[in-house]
This record gives C-alpha cells, sequence and structure tokens, in this order.
C-alpha cells in the first residue's frame, strides 16, 4: 500500500474542522481550488467520499467525520511537536547588526571560530551604517560607534578608542618630510568615523600644505586607498590594527588624538537575552573587549 498523502491529511483537517474549503484556504494561505483538489486525493486514496458537497457549503459524510475524528488527534500531536521543534530552532538564532568597517576587517575573519565554537548558533549578520531599532523585531544585538554608552539600551564599552595617523611604508618613503612633521605634498584620507584631521594637525603640530583630499564614506574604502600609497588615513588601533600588526600600513606620528567616538556592543533592556543571544555576547567580548571600561552600564 502506498503511503497517505500527508499534505492532504493536512487540508483535510483544516477543512473538516470549518466544515469550508474558503475558511480553510485562508486559513493555510491558498485557494480554495487547492484544498479542494488536496481533498479529491485524499478521497480518491481512500475509495470513498469524506464530503457532501453543495453550492453553499460542505458536510462530512458518516465516513468522513469517523476518519476525522479518528485521524485529528494524532495529526495534531504531530504538527504540535513540529511547531516546538521549530521554536527551539529559532532560539537557537541570533541576529547581530554592526558597521560594515568592523563587519569586514575585525568580525568576518574570526567567524570560522565562531563557528568552531558554537556550531549549534545560527548567526545572522547585517552589515549597514543605519541603527536598528533593537525592538525585537529586527536584531538582537548590535555593535556601534557612540560617543558615550545610551542610556536607552543596556551599552558596554568594547574599546575606547584613539585616532592615529597611518600610510603606508612606500608611501613614508615617498614623502620623507613627514618624519619632520611636514604634509607638504601629501594626500589626506577622510571618512566618516574618525573626520578629525583638523584636530591632528593642530594637536601634533602638522606643518606643509596637502595637495590634496580623498573621502571616502566607509572606512574600509579608506584603509583600501591607505594601503593602495594614495594618502595618509586616520584610524584607531580596532580597524587599523590588523594591517599595521601585518605591516601593511605604518604610524607617521607619534601623536594620538581621543576618538569622538568609541565601539560599544548594546540590546534592548525590554527584551530579555536568548540563551543563544547571551552566548553570543559573551563570545564578542571574549574577542573584541580590548580592556574593561567604566562605560558598561
Amino acid at each position: 500500500m502506498s503511503q497517505p498523502p500527508l499534505k492532504a491529511l493536512y487540508y483535510f483537517c483544516v477543512a473538516a474542522r470549518s466544515l469550508s474549503f474558503k475558511q480553510a484556504a485562508d486559513e493555510l494561505s491558498v485557494t480554495p481550488g487547492a484544498v479542494s483538489q488536496q481533498i479529491k486525493t485524499l478521497e480518491e486514496w481512500l475509495g470513498l467520499p469524506l464530503f457532501v458537497r453543495s453550492a453553499r457549503q460542505v458536510t462530512l459524510t458518516e465516513a468522513g467525520n469517523s476518519f476525522y475524528r479518528r485521524i485529528y488527534p494524532p495529526l495534531s500531536e504531530v504538527l504540535g511537536v513540529t511547531v516546538s521543534m521549530q521554536r527551539i530552532n529559532r532560539s537557537r538564532t541570533v541576529r547581530l547588526t554592526l558597521p560594515p568597517g568592523f563587519a569586514m576587517i575585525r568580525f568576518g575573519p574570526k567567524l570560522a571560530a565562531f563557528r568552531q565554537d558554537h556550531p549549534d548558533i545560527e548567526l545572522q549578520l547585517h552589515a549597514s551604517s543605519l541603527l536598528s531599532t533593537l525592538d525585537g523585531t529586527d536584531h538582537d544585538l548590535a555593535i556601534r560607534y557612540l560617543p558615550e554608552a545610551d542610556p536607552i539600551f543596556h551599552s558596554s564599552c568594547l574599546a575606547t578608542l584613539q585616532v592615529m595617523a597611518v600610510c603606508s611604508p612606500a608611501y613614508r618613503q615617498r614623502f620623507p618630510r613627514l618624519a619632520q612633521a611636514d604634509l607638504t605634498g601629501t594626500t589626506l584620507l577622510h571618512d566618516h568615523l574618525h573626520p578629525d584631521w583638523q584636530r591632528m594637525i593642530q594637536q601634533a603640530g602638522l606643518t606643509g600644505q596637502p595637495t590634496d583630499n580623498l573621502y571616502s564614506d566607509h572606512s574600509m574604502l579608506a584603509m583600501q586607498a591607505a594601503e593602495s600609497d594614495l594618502g595618509i588615513w586616520l584610524t584607531d588601533p580596532v580597524l587599523g590594527g590588523p594591517a599595521l600588526g601585518a605591516g601593511r600600513l605604518c604610524r607617521v606620528f607619534e601623536t594620538t588624538l581621543p576618538a569622538r567616538r568609541h565601539l560599544f556592543l548594546v540590546h534592548n533592556r525590554q527584551s530579555p537575552l536568548s540563551a543563544a543571544a547571551t552566548t553570543v555576547k559573551h563570545w564578542i567580548f571574549d574577542h573584541f573587549r580590548l580592556a574593561p571600561s567604566a562605560a558598561d552600564h
């Protein structure tokens, strides 16, 4: 004997409960014709009619009523277990939004380590400069650049940032007067995160006149420009650290500035974190927190 048509069984139970193909179709988000076709398939498989169809309504036959009373309890239990398992699966999903530059430079290279540490957690990443509402409908956690802890959210400081000037070794060699804090003939690279060239020029006592400026709206683009020998970039140890450590970039001046914005991990105060989101939060602290900070609230 062939296996029973499970989809048709489900459609039959919905239609038998409401005694309406149209209501069943609305509940199932299909057409009444689709419901009718599935029930016809089940009737052909059983070899007997389950409904008496009229112009305005449908009623169960005696066999249909008996079949419904016997099949609905076990089918309902199967559906309930399935929904429960789906909820368990969703509880292991964590949605994290983070700035594009941080996502590509810092977080991306750590993804393999996260998957190895927590293979049971489905991490959904959203790299965007737009701020998430964190109201439970979009994201669970967010990494943000903020001037200070945001009182609206639970905010923990991952890094208090210092701004520094960097360029490629080849660029520094091309402009030897940089060693005397002279910017003559150089190009200054600007991005939205650290718009601090005027502060740097004043604080470091820089002289000379740069000949050009190059602007970008993402830190990743500014970093690539610096690595491509196009100019001097203002960055911080979080974003510039990997390139400095690899020798692709080097410091130009010893002077550093307190950044206008620092790196925070935030989430909604009103929505308790799931166990999986709490695990991700702790993992982020372990891998990206540079030092404890009094900015935790």
